[in-house]
């Protein structure tokens, strides 16, 4: 997770708590970077509508994820989210004990309430107060993000484990950058099949990196989901992983946009979101 501050947040105090808490080094110089993931503060976001609409462009990019930080003005964030800050006379959100959040809910000076994007927090069908909400063009589209979580408070300084957990839970839902045709091309002799293909589908669909898992996974099917009397799972294992598009936590970078770009890829989201 390559990290910037902003140069307005990295000047003000917040930000110099920042940089030194999660060792951020990287600040934009002009504008916004490449690719990253970029921590401003609402209120500044909130003054201009010029750079509203560069940050909207911008995340619309794989690879690109901008958070915005208390403060805030009340009212409307962005003028095309239906985002609103509120000043919070409570916490309103239910907390897991030993959380970022419950550890912040003494210093919650705003609400964020709205229902586009989606919410980080597991919320009560209705509930349009959060803590946290993002926001993405499409699947493979980076986003933008906003907390109401003072992410810079004092209380912190020794929870850097904590707020990087909290930062990737936000990362993990960014697309990736596809990855070039030298980059994705496998070594001589680790070329992968047709078959493997599917198996790398149903592997980032059910979130298993064994054939072993797997297959104790399809079992539970009723109506199977693949014929395996034509798949040597192990045999697909072996060669997806020394093609480098898995490894024991699941799909590798490069796996992901192999798998973006095939023609199987909604299938797979969809087998992962409903599992």
């Amino acid at each position: 997770m390559k990290l910037y501050l902003t140069p307005e947040l990295q000047a003000h105090r917040r930000g110099r708590f920042l940089s030194s808490l999660l060792r951020i080094s990287q600040s934009p110089e002009h504008g916004l970077p490449k690719t990253g993931f970029v921590l401003t503060t609402g209120e500044a976001l909130q003054a201009s509508r010029e750079s509203q609409d560069e940050s909207m462009a911008w995340v619309r990019q794989p690879g690109c994820a901008l958070l915005l930080l208390p403060p805030y003005q009340e009212g409307a964030i962005f003028h095309s989210l239906d985002w609103v800050i509120e000043l919070a006379s409570s916490s309103s959100s239910a907390v897991t004990p030993a959380s970022l959040p419950s550890m912040l809910a003494g210093e919650l000076t705003f609400n964020l309430r709205g229902m586009d994007g989606a919410s980080t927090e597991d919320m009560p069908l209705g509930e349009l107060t959060c803590h946290t909400r993002y926001w993405k063009a499409h699947s493979n589209s980076g986003l933008i993000a906003a907390t109401t979580l003072p992410l810079w408070s004092i209380s912190l300084l020794d929870q850097a484990p904590l707020v990087h957990d909290f930062l990737t839970n936000i990362e993990r839902h960014c697309g990736l950058p596809s990855v070039s045709a030298s980059e994705s091309k496998p070594e001589e002799g680790n070329a992968i099949r047709p078959e493997d293909v599917t198996v790398l589908v149903c592997s980032y669909g059910f979130n298993v990196s064994t054939a072993e898992d797997l297959l104790s996974k399809l079992k539970t099917y009723a109506v199977p989901l693949l014929n395996l009397a034509n798949f040597d799972l192990p045999d697909s294992m072996v060669r997806l992983r020394n093609a480098g598009l898995i490894h024991d936590n699941g799909l590798t970078e490069q796996g992901l946009a192999h798998l973006m770009g095939c023609k199987y890829w909604g299938f797979a989201e969809s087998l992962r979101n409903a599992d």
